[in-house]
């Protein structure tokens, strides 16, 4: 019987983050580059028969002072890539970036490959950065235990193989208020932020706009200097709101429930299982209780009262009672993953489980 893993996001103190962690400054963005370049000294492992390699190898060469005059090459030691990079924000010409390389051409492995000079450009077709060097390819423990089992031969990546030639220019300075933009639009979280910072400056600077950006303007005392009013700003935790959610990964067997899930009064049977939701209360203890029918001393959770694995468990619930209580109760049952799996989907698809089921 398949067994799953539970996890519980439980007090609204874990969900407190600061602002940086939950938004970001408008204009402080990322960007991605990329561009298309040539990797040298593979052993024989290249493109096969590429007429594009053969005339990228050409322009190289021809670059170089070596004019080929249209002879055949033999492009097995070489192979046509794409390359791509991330430009983070102020990031500064003369600094490194990462870049990932990919073959598109009939290359069988990438592995010992030298990528030569390669221009990486933005999406306005400006050259930014200019990348080259040694491919490290990620290798996997294979069965036999040698290295490269399950590795992805004609995809590697460079680390610091970019240097940056020009940046993407940025002035806070320049800007009459900060609009900050939430990683996760919600309408609670946008008011939360804003209400945060309102009280932290002594004011009414900041307004929700929306349920993704906070606009705030400068305070005086800030006006000549708006980097450290934003570090004053995403230093500051906020309580983040989120949507109540299930999810389930099959694959991994991993629950992930949220406090804020609860259910409506409902009854489902299924299997040997009966859940039944009711409006009552307990004057103390747990608000779930697991029995088997016919056994009035009131069996433990998931016993069957002498009757045999025929027997129906029986589960009491209270409205309010959360998910996570309802899974609990769910276990104690001795249920296996597919009929948890099957009790939640039959919740959700009756309208009592008052949030979203995912299913991975």
């Amino acid at each position: 019987m398949k067994s799953f893993i539970f996890i519980l996001c439980l007090s609204s103190i874990a969900s407190a983050a600061r602002i940086k962690d939950i938004a970001m400054l408008k204009g402080a963005r990322s960007n991605q580059l990329f561009g298309y370049g040539l990797v040298i000294g593979l052993p024989g492992t290249g493109d096969k028969s590429n007429e594009l390699t053969e005339n990228s190898m050409g322009l190289v060469l021809k670059g170089l002072g070596i004019d080929i005059k249209n002879q055949k090459m033999d492009t097995k030691n070489a192979a046509v890539v794409v390359v791509s990079a991330t430009l983070p924000a102020f990031q500064k010409a003369g600094q490194q970036l990462d870049i990932s390389i990919a073959s598109i051409g009939s290359a069988s492995s990438l592995d010992n490959g030298t990528l030569m000079m390669t221009s990486l450009k933005g999406p306005d077709g400006k050259i930014y950065a200019i990348a080259q060097g040694k491919l490290v390819i990620m290798k996997k423990e294979g069965k036999g235990g040698g290295g490269g089992g399950g590795a992805n031969m004609v995809s590697a990546t460079i680390p610091n193989g970019a240097t940056l030639e020009k940046e993407v220019g940025w002035d806070v300075t320049q800007e009459k208020q900060l609009k900050y933009v939430l990683n996760i639009p919600d309408f609670t979280t946008a008011v939360r932020i804003s209400k945060k910072i309102n009280d932290e400056l002594g004011g009414k600077y900041a307004v929700a706009n929306d349920a993704s950006t906070i606009e705030v303007m400068y305070p005086y005392t800030f006006e000549s200097n708006p980097v450290e009013l934003i570090a004053q700003i995403e230093s500051l935790d906020v309580e983040a709101d989120r949507k109540a959610k299930v999810i389930i990964n099959t694959r991994t067997g991993t629950v992930v429930l949220g406090d804020q899930v609860r259910i409506a009064p409902i009854a489902i049977a299924h299997g040997n299982l009966k859940l039944e939701i009711k409006a009552q209360n307990t004057a103390q203890g747990r608000n779930v209780s697991s029995t088997t029918p016919g056994d009035s001393s009131g069996a433990a959770a998931g016993s069957t009262g002498g009757e045999g694995d025929s027997a129906k468990k029986l589960m009491l619930i209270n409205v309010g009672t959360s998910i996570s209580e309802v899974v609990s109760g769910i276990n104690e049952t001795g249920a296996s993953a597919e009929e948890l799996i099957a009790i939640l989907q039959a919740l959700k698809a009756s309208g009592a489980l008052l949030a979203d089921l995912e299913m991975q």
